[in-house]
């Protein structure tokens, strides 16, 4: 065999293998068992974080307001988050798509708005759905925004 059949074999065998590798790296959380997160835990964050004067409470950023139901449902897609413009931004570590872009939300939010989001993005606020995170009944101590 010539050497450059050998090489060109090399390297699509190798592009080969890296792309079987790199599309079998998924991973889907089961959340079934996990309890609904509540509306209001993920109103809380947003307008903790996002819906801050001159931000998008209406001031600021008048083409995203980000302090309702609705306004918020507009930004995600109910049952993906990775697909769901408002969450990419809070996870985006750097660039102007960074949201909010002086402080980072915590970890714990992040996780809460992604299995809002993940769960169907409903707004059970009248559902009487136990809160866990925003019930001072209950043994969490609150959301760290």
């Amino acid at each position: 065999m010539k050497p450059d059949k050998v090489y060109l074999s090399l390297t699509m065998l190798l592009i080969f293998t890296t792309i079987s590798w790199i599309s079998s790296c998924t991973h889907q959380a089961d959340i079934t068992n996990i309890p609904e997160v509540c509306f209001g835990d993920v109103l809380n964050i947003y307008a903790a974080k996002c819906a801050i004067p001159g931000c998008h409470d209406g001031t600021g950023e008048t083409e995203l307001i980000l302090k309702e139901y609705n306004d918020i449902r507009n930004t995600v897609v109910p049952g993906n988050s990775d697909a769901s413009m408002s969450y990419k931004a809070i996870i985006t570590t750097w660039g102007e798509n960074r949201m909010p872009p002086d402080q980072p939300i915590s970890q714990e939010s992040r996780t809460i708005i992604r299995l809002w989001i993940d769960q169907g993005a409903r707004d059970n606020r009248g559902d009487h759905v136990v809160c866990p995170i925003s019930n001072p009944t209950s043994s969490g101590s609150g959301t760290t925004f």
